[in-house]
């Protein structure tokens, strides 16, 4: 499989942490049509890896997919056969990256601290996501990017889609994005916000690469 181009994340990946996904073809084209193309399926829910196996079948090829909260190997092999492009973990496990990569995936490992970051990079890992980025704030992710200065940073967890630009601007090459952005059992009427925050998020994305 061809590797991973961080760019390629286009500057925000869509967390689709789902507790239903009856709709999921739906809602990832309203995500694709509005301008975020890259999307997560996290893998804490049985029947995500049916939704990404119908995500992948309904949207162009373009669409960057992936699967989230991984953490096993046996996740691993599943996600590749659902046609995922990279995984997403919480955590930065050094045996699970290398297990990643050795699936022909790439790795997208969560870490916070200066140690993780290292342990991550050492073990094969491109991109880092910065987790809970929110929670951390920009000056955080600003402060790594010292001695980290070539890390693919994506900060994840509790940020809002209308920031997405500040934290691009600030140095990520892609925010995550979950429920702010997409509902977590969302329904036909959730649609039309979905597409006007995604739309929101690529307006910001593009603004910030502009200046930058």
């Amino acid at each position: 499989m061809t590797p991973l181009n961080p760019d390629g994340l286009a500057g925000a990946i869509a967390i689709l942490r789902l507790t239903g996904h009856r709709h999921i073809a739906e809602v990832g084209a309203a995500l694709y049509e509005a301008g975020v193309t890259s999307m997560e399926v996290t893998f804490d829910h049985p029947d995500a890896p049916a939704a990404l196996r119908e995500l992948r079948a309904a949207l162009p090829a373009g669409a960057l997919l992936g699967a989230g909260t991984i953490r096993t190997r046996e996740q691993v092999e599943q996600a590749a056969s659902c046609g995922a492009r990279y995984c997403v973990s919480p955590h930065t496990d050094t045996g699970l990256i290398r297990a990643v990569l050795s699936a022909g995936l790439e790795p997208l490992p969560g870490a916070t601290t200066a140690t993780e970051i290292a342990a991550a990079q050492d073990a094969g890992a491109r991109l880092i996501k910065l987790f809970p980025a929110g929670a951390l704030g920009l000056p955080y992710l600003k402060a790594l990017l010292g001695p980290f200065r070539g890390v693919s940073f994506v900060p994840t967890g509790g940020i809002r889609h209308d920031t997405a630009g500040e934290w691009i601007a600030a140095g990520a090459v892609a925010v995550g994005l979950g429920s702010d952005l997409v509902p977590a059992a969302p329904v036909p009427d959730d649609l039309p916000g979905i597409a006007r925050r995604a739309a929101t998020v690529a307006a910001q994305v593009a603004a910030a690469g502009t200046a930058s």
